[in-house]
């Protein structure tokens, strides 16, 4: 009887003594493609998975390799989560406008100057535009701002300072917001000694509307010098427009997870309400007798007579399946709840944005927003407002006084103000000052004296203090009164009626 070698030592022993009667070219081929599988899988684990063991991951997921803008603006466009996540940021950072201040916020002055109420006034006009701007600068990696100026060149040409200055705010005709697929940067600066080094020299403006196939006007391209446009490329801090971060990128796999979730979700009652129908036939049934029934009412085959009788029951509700030899029964599956996998890809989109999830979905799940929550939303709107925005802001106010649309600033520089989304409500406001009076109460009753006056509780409310009385409280109300003709002081009448001269 034959015994087989299970001893693995025995086994390895083998092999290796295998591969040493290799000869050398036999060898070299082996070590060979040892490498080449080595490199290959290093290769897949510096690729966008990054899992050595599964180097196909993403593929079997359905991820994109690589995403592009026209990537992120279909999600903006069509996947509920995308378009919800631009505008819950873009409306919250733009809940109201800023104040213009000429010079630094310290030399704001009560009454608005001049200047201030002129460039705010023109700024009204074109909130709308610059918002806009923002939101295709939020889908791509960048967008662009172009003016369309009044000062008789091409918009190839630099700007004629000279007409525009003499025009004033009349020079500029409109804002135009452009995504990144209308505007390419064109030739770039190469001189290491130019103030605009590596900035572009021209931009290629596309006036076709993204998403147009030329089927509402004419396609035109036209060549743009950098006086008239204005890049927004948040998260390029090299100042490469290029480099910008759409803020779709990071959470661009989650938000291909929700929708297999909610669309497979609502394809599985789909196919749970269509009552698609499994029909099964005995053993006794002659199929032949069918399929001739079936050629003589018109249809080729047997199953396309089988499909219209079915399409014809599901057309109406109270419709009857009547068969002799077989039996009918429908094909469905229960349902899986989506919830739980809907919620986990949901949160780890709501990451990348920084936007907690009970602020970006509302109360979907039947639950509202913590203080907490609204906290850290307050706080990066706030971050964005005074970093981003007011740095965009600020770059379009320059560029008017630049080119003359506006004067410049007494001051020499501009400086933005934000309201502050962490300030409390007004209902948060009238308790806070309700909890003061009541620590002004309890105090007043234990040591004779309020820990808080009138005015410290009405600043909470951010109320204006009343004015104090120019007499100290408990003063003698018999004090005497002033003569306005002599200026003497006038004595109080005594019981007797005589003047009481003896003060």
């Amino acid at each position: 009887m034959a015994i087989s070698n299970t001893n693995p030592l025995a086994q390895s022993s083998s092999k290796e003594h295998s591969v040493s009667e290799l000869n050398s070219g036999e060898q070299f081929l082996v070590n060979a493609l040892a490498d080449a599988i080595g490199r290959q899988r290093m290769l897949y684990a510096h690729g966008p998975s990054g899992n050595t063991k599964r180097t196909k991951l993403w593929d079997e997921f359905g991820y994109p390799e690589q995403v592009n803008f026209d990537n992120y603006y279909r999600a903006y466009e069509r996947n509920s989560v995308a378009h919800a996540a631009v505008h819950k940021l873009l409306d919250s950072c733009w809940a109201d406008n800023p104040t213009i201040i000429d010079g630094e916020e310290k030399d704001e002055a009560e009454e608005t100057s001049e200047w201030e109420a002129s460039t705010t006034k023109l700024l009204s006009k074109h909130w709308a535009k610059l918002k806009d701007a923002d939101r295709r600068n939020l889908v791509g990696r960048y967008s662009a701002l172009l003016m369309q100026i009044k000062d008789g060149r091409e918009w190839w040409q630099p700007v004629d300072r000279n007409i525009v200055k003499a025009l004033g705010d009349k020079a500029l005709v409109k804002l135009i917001p452009a995504w990144e697929q209308q505007i390419k940067p064109g030739n770039f600066d190469i001189d290491t000694q130019s103030d605009t080094y590596g900035q572009p020299v021209n931009y290629n403006f596309n006036e076709q509307p993204v998403g147009d196939d030329g089927t509402y006007g004419t396609v035109r391209s036209v060549t743009v010098h950098p006086d008239r446009v204005i890049i927004l490329s948040e998260g390029s801090e090299d100042e490469d427009m290029l480099a910008g971060v759409p803020l779709l990128r990071a959470g661009f796999n989650k938000l291909l997870d929700i929708e297999k979730t909610s669309g497979g979700s609502a394809e599985g009652f789909l196919k749970n309400a269509s009552r698609q129908l499994g029909i099964e036939f005995s053993k006794d049934t002659d199929i032949n007798t069918l399929i001739d029934q079936a050629k003589k009412e018109g249809f080729d085959k047997l199953g396309d007579a089988m499909n219209d009788k079915i399409r014809r029951m599901n057309s109406g509700t109270d419709s009857a399946l009547v068969m002799q030899a077989g039996q009918a029964s429908v094909l469905s599956v229960a349902a899986a709840d989506p919830t739980p996998t809907w919620t986990v890809a949901a949160n780890e989109f709501s990451a990348t944005i920084q936007c907690p999830f009970t602020i970006l979905f509302g109360q979907q799940t039947g639950r509202l927003a913590s203080d907490e929550d609204k906290t850290e939303w307050a706080k990066r709107c706030n971050g964005r407002r005074w970093g981003f925005l007011t740095d965009y802001i600020t770059r379009v106010i320059e560029r008017f006084w630049t080119l003359g649309i506006i004067e410049p600033p007494k001051n020499g520089e501009v400086t933005l103000a934000w309201s502050d989304l962490l300030a409390p409500s007004e209902k948060e406001k009238i308790a806070n000052m309700q909890a003061m009076a009541q620590v002004a109460k309890d105090t007043q009753q234990a040591y004779g004296t309020p820990s808080i006056d009138e005015n410290e509780i009405r600043a909470v409310g951010e109320l204006e203090p009343r004015k104090e009385s120019k007499e100290p409280k408990g003063a003698d109300e018999s004090a005497k009164s002033i003569d306005p003709l002599t200026g003497e002081p006038i004595a109080k009448p005594t019981e007797t009626g005589k003047p009481d001269n003896t003060a």
